[in-house]
């Protein structure tokens, strides 16, 4: 291994562990504070700091001055024309965003403190959804606009799209600072310094040990629940392959630092150096991450025996037959996966769906089964049984306090999005997006091809990264909103749910699947044509459905808030004005 391979190892093994730490503090404040949400509660929000007026300003000025500072170097830069371009339509693009996301927060400003010109009073007449549908708008002609000027001219209209970019972002951070008032600022960061203020708690918390418990498998338990949670991830990929071009001398160090290839084609033909975004790519692939998974129950069994509690002795037997029953289940549940992909490894599963559709369109039922049996694996409402405070107090880690606790806490909603990520990578494409090819855009049906668009190496790689990490926040989400809306299950429900539905789905799913793939392999080769049609077609549904669920979001949220009182008086009156209530004689 060379140094630059060494070097890039070690960032991809930083990036894994980063995102999974952050994410599982974001994960624990969403659960507490959507619970407090349902539960009509304040939650954790009451948190204020307060910032002199000139701090603000200089916080919200900075961002757009460096960023203004940055684009005027761009246009000073001499590029060549097919690059020049491609910085012509960035520069375009990000200034039509920086426009309508300026007007709808200045818009926001003049509707919640009034306005302070005759600009924002015309301004905040304006409904901050039609600004965002203008928004889009202009997206779309800007596009059509940048591709229509020819190759020779994108030199210089780049640098005239680069200075004005950085002339609207200096003007826009100017006027937004200009808007703070004076005085002492309330900065509210919706809870998270509670989550800060709780993982610094923990660390100075007292370690109790009870009195004979086994004080060696005590402190070893909450290490074997977090740490099969944190390698799990290594063989997930979470960007397609990087090509690094070779300077000639076949050396991959830092003497002369290779350079990301510009472009590559759909074949990734790449006669440099290749690194997969992915830190540890194994021939084993998923029966690694079951394997691994496994482990972590040991933890939970191990607490819940050295703890000398029974509560947490019926907590960890609780949880070690709890994965038996599911692990089963859920191994079986991806076989017709297996059967379909023809490979057990992440990244051959996820070129798959990116050649033809995505795993949940094809096993859907499988996806399913796979979601219960993970939610049930993670010990996560409605299966979290091993911790049921209702029935044992907390489970397996009854026992516990400070750090040791927090590990537990930690390597629990690191399963969660760990979980999630293997869900994205074995049914929602992975890193793939519907239509975006190694080469950049391409929308065909078929053989026919309706348009294409060729996007640098750098661009597709980054957009890959983002999808990613993206389906993964989004599908870590919906299994937190499991914990907001479902009840907890009775154990014997589990068990049986475990035993007598799920296990018997799965083994008829695995067969059907079998049979299907045999009857298509045999199929003639115009059946197989309109499959991969009706795979292409897939794509455009999922494609056209994101864009509307991305643009119905931003509209909601940007939908003006109507607060209308429902109870204007006392139940008392409510009785008179029904015809009052009926008197009768009191009885014993």
């Amino acid at each position: 291994m060379t140094s630059v391979e060494l070097v890039l190892a070690i960032v991809k093994i930083l990036i894994v562990v980063l995102f999974l730490l952050n994410m599982a503090a974001i994960a624990t404040w969403a659960d507490r504070r959507q619970g407090a949400m349902v539960q009509d509660r304040v939650g954790p929000n009451r948190a204020v700091v307060y910032l002199p007026s000139l701090v603000v300003r200089g916080i919200v000025f900075f961002p757009p001055a460096l960023l203004a500072a940055l684009s005027v170097f761009t246009a000073t830069r001499p590029a060549s024309a097919p690059a020049a371009a491609e910085t012509m339509v960035a520069a375009a693009q990000f200034a039509v965003a920086v426009a309508w996301l300026g007007l709808i927060v200045f818009c926001a400003s003049a509707r919640s403190g009034g306005p302070i010109n005759p600009a924002e009073e015309a301004l905040a007449r304006v409904e901050p959804r039609n600004i965002f549908y203008g928004g889009v708008m202009a997206h779309v002609a800007v596009f059509f606009l940048t591709q229509a000027v020819p190759l020779s001219a994108a030199p210089i209209v780049a640098r005239i799209a680069c200075v004005l970019l950085g002339a609207l972002l200096l003007v826009t951070g100017a006027y937004a600072a200009l808007r703070v008032p004076e005085g002492k600022i309330p900065l509210r960061l919706l809870g998270t310094l509670h989550a800060a203020a709780d993982a610094i708690k923990m660390i100075w918390k007292e370690d109790f040990i009870p009195k004979n418990a086994d004080r060696l498998l005590h402190s070893l338990a909450p290490l074997l629940a977090m740490f099969p949670a944190l390698v799990t991830f290594a063989v997930i990929p979470f960007g397609d392959k990087l090509c690094f071009e070779d300077n000639g001398d076949g050396v991959f160090g830092f003497g002369d630092l290779p350079l990301l290839k510009r472009t590559v084609d759909q074949a990734f033909t790449c006669s440099g150096h290749v690194v997969n975004l992915q830190v540890a790519d194994l021939n084993v692939g998923i029966l690694y991450i079951f394997a691994m998974a496994g482990t972590g129950i040991i933890g939970a069994a191990l607490a819940g025996w050295a703890s000398d509690n029974k509560f947490s002795l019926l907590g960890g037997l609780r949880a070690a037959s709890q994965m038996v029953s599911y692990e089963v289940a859920m191994g079986l549940s991806i076989v017709g996966l297996f059967i379909i992909y023809g490979s057990v490894r992440l990244g051959d599963m996820v070129q798959w769906q990116a050649e033809h559709t995505w795993g949940i369109f094809v096993q859907p039922l499988a996806f399913i089964l796979f979601l219960a049996a993970l939610a049930a694996e993670t010990k996560r409402i409605p299966f979290d049984q091993p911790e049921g405070e209702s029935e044992i107090v907390a489970g397996y880690f009854v026992e516990y306090s400070g750090m040791k606790f927090g590990m537990f806490m930690t390597g629990e909603y690191v399963e969660l999005i760990t979980s999630s990520a293997l869900l994205v990578t074995l049914f929602f494409g992975g890193y793939h997006l519907p239509f975006l090819d190694r080469d950049g855009i391409n929308i065909a049906f078929g053989d026919a091809t309706l348009f294409q668009y060729k996007m640098t190496h750098f661009a597709v790689s980054l957009t890959y990264v983002l999808a990613f990490f993206g389906k993964t926040i989004l599908m870590a989400w919906v299994q937190v909103f499991f914990r907001w809306t479902l009840p907890r299950f009775r154990y014997d429900q589990v068990m049986r749910l475990g035993w007598t539905k799920l296990l018997p789905l799965t083994i008829v799913n695995m067969m059907v699947t079998g049979v299907v793939v045999l009857a298509v392999d045999s199929a003639p080769a115009g059946l197989v044509g309109g499959l991969q049609v009706a795979a292409d077609v897939t794509h455009a549904v999922v494609a056209l459905g994101g864009f509307a669920a991305v643009v119905a979001l931003i509209a909601g949220l940007l939908e003006p808030v109507e607060r209308q009182r429902t109870v204007n008086s006392t139940s008392s009156r409510f009785a008179a004005a029904a015809g009052g209530t009926k008197a009768s004689p009191q009885q014993a």
